[in-house]
């Protein structure tokens, strides 16, 4: 394993500098810039076609401001009496699915209020009377040439939403909008129902009426506009009474978007059209629901949506399974674990001492010691094994005058003697051990 860990670290290295090059590519601005051709409108989007700084303008302003994360069909029973800001284009789809479209008109009809911001408003409210066309302008236009500089030729009369607005900063990609009046034949269609419906009312019980007042809501249809800004061309922004509530349509997201919100009179604006469908008296609801960010999703997965930060996780995961694959791969035959003895030479000699002791064996002792401390020294003069302490200590003094050989005489005599089986004490075993020591010291 050893001889391959450089190949790992340089591998851990690469993708270690892979993974940071990945990171900074994508936060540095290399992908492409948000546009809008393809915008994201989500108010948690920092970007500058997304929402978030009018929504945390409004917040911070003391205005009831929440995101909406529930289909509409939860409107009637969570939304009594608020606002409803949407703005387009979706996220995951265009066009509102034809049962959310309902449930929106039903609610509005009730008596809620939306603000629809969307150069195609009809995708978001559902409605087919509404018709909007964008200008012919390239849609990949420099964003500083993006505004409109004639803007304030927009504004149609003075009313509540236009209040204070000079210097007026709309897009030249805002859509002009037409609302088309029903059918002849549905109008007239319309008008015998009711006609016929009034006739019978009169002969039938409480439950029929109930009946014919929920059909008759679903008959709601826009009429009547009040252009706020349009040319002949169309209506930028409009308001209808629609039923019981009320519906205003502003063609341009432009003019609250992060990137728009701060030119010119945008800002005013967005903030008349706040005040007039209620202000600080009624909630206001962002939709997030069809931008993804819904309910059920994880709350982390949704703040991480848009950002590098799941590719990054996917890169860490792979380099973590790389590692443990390499940790746990054998490279070469198995080897059996190295023994270590856990014993130390002293525990066998402190043994041995201790039994020694006592079993009483000093002979025992000496047999141990003084065989090699006599071979030893015959060995160092040159004589056999098997010589005489006499004959020993002779040559001893010959040869080394300084080792005293009265001593050594009396050390080879009393061990001979234990040897033979005289008796030894316990003090008697330690002198004897000491001169021997001693005489090997001196000897060396």
């Amino acid at each position: 394993m050893r001889r391959y860990f450089g190949i790992i670290l340089a591998v851990v290295i690469v993708l270690a500098v892979l993974i940071g090059l990945a990171a900074v590519e994508q936060l540095s601005g290399n992908r492409p810039p948000e546009s809008e051709v393809d915008p994201l409108r989500s108010g948690y989007n920092p970007g500058p076609t997304g929402t978030r700084a009018f929504y945390q303008l409004l917040e911070e302003s003391g205005y009831q401001v929440a995101r909406w994360r529930e289909s509409y069909s939860a409107l009637e029973g969570q939304a009594k009496g608020a606002t409803l800001v949407v703005v387009g284009p979706f996220q995951t789809r265009q066009d509102l699915p034809p049962d959310e479209a309902k449930a929106l008109q039903s609610w509005v009809a009730a008596g809620g209020q939306a603000l629809i911001v969307s150069r195609t408003p009809r995708a978001q409210f559902g409605d087919p009377a509404i018709s909007a066309k964008t200008q012919a302008v390239a849609w990949n236009v420099d964003p500083d040439r993006l505004v409109d500089e004639r803007s304030d030729v927009l504004i149609a009369q003075p009313t509540q939403l236009t209040r204070d607005i000079r210097g007026l900063a709309v897009s030249r990609l805002a859509a002009r909008m037409k609302f088309l009046p029903p059918p002849p034949a549905e109008a007239q269609k319309s008008e015998a129902d009711q006609e016929r419906g009034g006739d019978q009312a009169r002969g039938e019980d409480q439950t029929s009426e109930d009946d014919e007042d929920k059909e008759a809501e679903q008959k709601v249809r826009l009429k009547a506009p009040v252009v706020h800004l349009g040319d002949g061309d169309g209506a930028v922004l409009a308001d209808f009474d629609y039923g019981l509530g009320r519906v205003v349509f502003l063609s341009d997201p432009f003019v609250i978007a992060n990137g728009g919100i701060g030119r010119g009179a945008n800002l005013r604006l967005a903030l008349n059209l706040v005040e007039a469908l209620g202000g600080r008296h009624r909630r206001l609801f962002f939709d997030e629901y069809h931008h993804g960010y819904r309910s059920g999703s994880n709350p982390l997965v949704n703040y991480f949506r848009g950002t590098p930060a799941p590719w990054l996780l996917g890169q860490g995961l792979l380099l973590a399974s790389l590692i443990l694959y390499s940790f746990g791969r054998r490279f070469a035959r198995p080897l059996p674990l190295s023994q270590v003895d856990r014993h130390s030479p002293l525990e066998f000699v402190g043994s041995m001492a201790n039994l020694q002791q006592v079993a009483q064996a000093r002979d025992l002792a000496i047999e141990n010691i003084y065989p090699r401390f006599k071979a030893r020294l015959c060995r160092a003069l040159g004589i056999s094994g098997r010589a005489r302490p006499e004959e020993i200590a002779a040559h001893l003094s010959r040869r080394h005058p300084d080792v005293p050989e009265a001593e050594l005489r009396q050390v080879l005599s009393e061990s001979e003697h234990t040897l033979a089986g005289a008796s030894l004490d316990d003090h008697r075993l330690i002198a004897l051990v000491s001169a021997m020591r001693r005489i090997s010291a001196r000897f060396r």
